[in-house]
């Protein structure tokens, strides 16, 4: 009988060592391993972004970035990424999607396999646990229609440029200056549907040309994607429109410069990718510790967000110029 009960005492031990839940410990000199997948590597916002992704893990030093990304904004080399990261097991995924409806079922099988999976620029995400946005779309599609105002007037057709047709935050972008500019200046009007190329200098330096020889109305391009400013005024220049042709960009300030100071570049409104990569990671590490997305009040970089189910959104953006363009510090 003691033989017996002993069995039974060691058996119980057992199962209760095999089904065992630990809570995770965060042990002294571990890190949160994270992997960023922007859009696109090797262009200089994200580059930059990319940056204050790490200054922030090198200063608390609980994060480990590693950053995964096609030379592209083809959703489909974006998809063979997560799938990689995903395979990699690490605490937390954060993707900027190329296609929001492409990257679900991905989102939802790293969110099966325990990775805390994070979005920006995608505020329609089903399977992420949050999705961070730096912009204000009401605030953006005033202060970005204003400037097309300001530098061509109140009449006359203009186009935007979108990095992809495809990409969710670009888009709701453009779909807010239109209404804004729908609703306060009907003089003017878009000459056409939305054009791609904002991510590539060549193509949107291309898009410019045929976009002026097809519309001789055009008097304005607004661009979203830190290249297409770029491109499509040197297009200007090439042409010289300068002074007849008013380019919006939101490009890097140090590559936007030169063109702000010749006027090839009438405006630039952009947010900081570094600041916004800051406050990304910090709040990859509050949720990684934790909290609730709701818990997070007060970020680094820009203050108080504002949370609205799985959206956290705070507003980067600003105008930049000539005078002011070095002190963005990217």
């Amino acid at each position: 009988m003691k033989n017996r009960i002993l069995f039974l005492t060691s058996f119980v031990i057992v199962l209760t060592m095999l089904f065992a839940v630990s809570a995770p410990v965060f042990a002294q000199g571990d890190k949160y391993e994270v992997i960023f997948i922007p859009k696109l590597i090797g262009i200089p916002w994200f580059t930059a972004m990319e940056k204050g992704f790490n200054d922030y893990a090198d200063k608390t030093g609980k994060l480990s970035i590693t950053t995964m990304g096609a030379t592209d904004t083809d959703p489909a080399a974006q998809a063979r990424m997560i799938e990689d990261a995903i395979a990699k097991s690490p605490d937390c995924i954060i993707v900027v999607p190329n296609d929001t409806a492409t990257v679900e079922p991905l989102m939802k099988k790293g969110k099966e396999a325990g990775i805390l999976m994070l979005t920006q620029e995608a505020p329609t995400v089903k399977n992420a646990y949050a999705d961070i946005e730096f912009l204000i779309l009401e605030q953006e599609g005033k202060d970005v229609i204003d400037l097309l105002v300001k530098n061509m007037g109140d009449t006359g057709g203009y186009a935007i440029m979108v990095g992809g047709l495809t990409v969710e935050g670009h888009n709701n972008r453009a779909d807010a200056m239109v209404k804004y500019q729908e609703e306060n200046f009907p003089n003017l009007y878009q000459v056409t549907s939305r054009v791609e190329g904002g991510e590539n200098v060549q193509v949107a330096h291309d898009k410019l040309l045929e976009l002026t020889t097809a519309y001789p109305d055009m008097g304005g391009l607004i661009t979203i994607g830190s290249l297409g400013g770029i491109g499509a005024a040197q297009a200007v220049r090439e042409k010289n429109l300068i002074g007849k042709f008013s380019i919006i960009g939101c490009s890097v300030p140090s590559e936007a410069k030169a063109y702000l100071e010749d006027k090839s570049m009438v405006a630039n409104y952009i947010g900081n990718p570094y600041r916004i990569g800051l406050d990304s990671a910090y709040i990859a590490e509050q949720l990684l510790e934790g909290k609730e997305l709701a818990d997070i009040i007060e970020l680094p970089e820009y203050g108080t967000p504002n949370i609205d189910g799985i959206i956290l959104t705070f507003h980067a953006d600003s105008e930049v110029t000539f005078e002011n363009a070095d002190s963005f510090g990217f």
